[in-house]
């Protein structure tokens, strides 16, 4: 993951880094089930990402 400064460019940064996130949690929960460790772990990254968005959109 990238060091962001807070602009336009952080939200990008993120979006992008959430849909990497999003397309390897489908993959993973595919090859070893939707409830395996590693989609989980994949899972709380990708809600860590979301929260982060969020954070950033509601102070610019």
């Amino acid at each position: 993951m990238q060091v962001y400064i807070k602009d336009d460019s952080l939200i990008k940064a993120l979006l992008v880094d959430i849909e990497a996130g999003r397309e390897l949690m489908i993959q993973v929960g595919l090859e070893e089930g939707f409830t395996s460790k590693n989609t989980i772990v994949i899972s709380q990254f990708v809600d860590q990402l979301l929260n982060q968005l969020e954070e950033t959109s509601m102070t610019d």
